[in-house]
């Protein structure tokens, strides 16, 4: 089960490591061991060089595959902007242009923007009925694929009427994979294999099948550790299915940032974001902060992670090119909130960024 995340407001092509940058690794290992972080820590440089930190009793290798949870999500924003910028996909078009036999109520009047901006109003799976041990019955192991959930679970009565109030939704980025589906005629795993696995040689890049074995993936060791085998990671899709190591996201971030996979253009259409919605864009949270030793806010595009015991954070610094990339097997992780100025998170973005 991937847990809501908090409304804000409200709320690596590298090779090896850099040797020289902002932040020595040795202050960052000893914030993060001050934090009881337990994970792994990726420093990405605007040059595609990055420092990878480890932290925790038994460290985790760095070429380690984790669960890239709702990180996932940013994968799923960044094909359908591909196809905004083609001319293939209207933003302000409603769902049934694409998908005219989808069965939900509001098919006509959900629009793609509303299914990228979580106000869609579809139901809720975190709500579907819970099993004897607590766990929604939508995340199960004998739960539904991702294909037959966006016309299925995700296709029921309407929680509320579109544009809704946001409410984060894995029936959103499920959905939004069904019209890429319908629109490229390939399937969300053969997207990311085309466009992104392949051509920036991510090659622990993949996504979870209904089929998978739970077991490759680094395993939590905190709070919610016990739910960790009772997920089937297959039902998750664009939602949060993918997984691979913390080295190939970075490469992930700095394509994306450098400018190879969307125009500048379409990228900041995706990096748009208001004050009022919570500093929300399209399946990722853009917000200023006032990091410690900048002179001027500094803009954050932020993509959170969780499910089960696992708990990630992707900080894109796209002004400078770096970024800061948490992934923490032991819940609940004391990131912190930057857009607050405070937390361990916040201190390591400030060294990074401003130091």
């Amino acid at each position: 089960m991937i847990l809501r995340l908090p409304v804000l407001a409200a709320l690596l092509l590298a090779a090896a490591p850099a040797m020289a940058a902002p932040g020595g690794t040795d202050s960052i290992k000893t914030r993060a061991e001050a934090a009881a972080f337990d994970g792994t820590i990726l420093i990405g440089e605007s040059d595609g060089t990055y420092r990878i930190v480890t932290v925790g009793a038994d460290p985790v290798t760095p070429g380690a595959v984790w669960r890239w949870a709702s990180i996932t999500k940013q994968l799923a924003a960044v094909l359908t902007m591909q196809e905004v910028a083609k001319g293939t996909i209207d933003l302000d078009a409603p769902v049934s242009r694409y998908w005219p036999e989808w069965r939900a109520p509001e098919a006509s009047r959900i629009r793609i923007r509303d299914l990228m901006l979580h106000d869609s109003g579809l139901p809720q799976p975190d709500e579907s009925s819970p099993d004897t041990q607590g766990i929604p019955s939508f995340y199960r192991t004998a739960a539904a694929s991702p294909r037959e959930s966006a016309n299925g679970y995700c296709a029921g009565p309407a929680r509320a009427q579109p544009p809704a109030k946001f409410e984060y939704n894995n029936c959103d980025t499920i959905v939004m994979a069904e019209v890429l589906r319908r629109v490229t005629r390939k399937d969300f795993e053969a997207l990311v294999a085309e466009r992104l696995a392949k051509p920036l040689r991510l090659e622990s890049l993949g996504i979870y099948r209904l089929s998978e074995d739970a077991a490759k993936h680094v395993r939590p060791t905190g709070e919610y550790a016990s739910l960790d085998p009772l997920l089937n990671m297959g039902v998750y899709g664009a939602s949060g299915g993918a997984y691979g190591t913390i080295a190939d996201l970075w490469r992930f971030d700095h394509a994306l940032m450098r400018g190879d996979l969307l125009s500048a253009e379409a990228r900041e259409t995706m990096w748009t974001s208001e004050k009022s919605n919570g500093f929300y864009g399209f399946f990722q949270w853009i917000f200023p902060a006032r990091l410690v030793g900048c002179p001027g806010e500094v803009r954050v595009v932020e993509r959170q992670g969780l499910i089960a015991g696992i708990e990630l954070r992707n900080y894109l610094l796209p002004e400078s090119g770096r970024a800061v990339i948490f992934f923490s097997r032991h819940r609940p992780a004391d990131y912190g909130d930057p857009w607050e100025a405070k937390g361990f998170a916040f201190d390591i973005l400030s060294q990074v960024q401003c130091k």
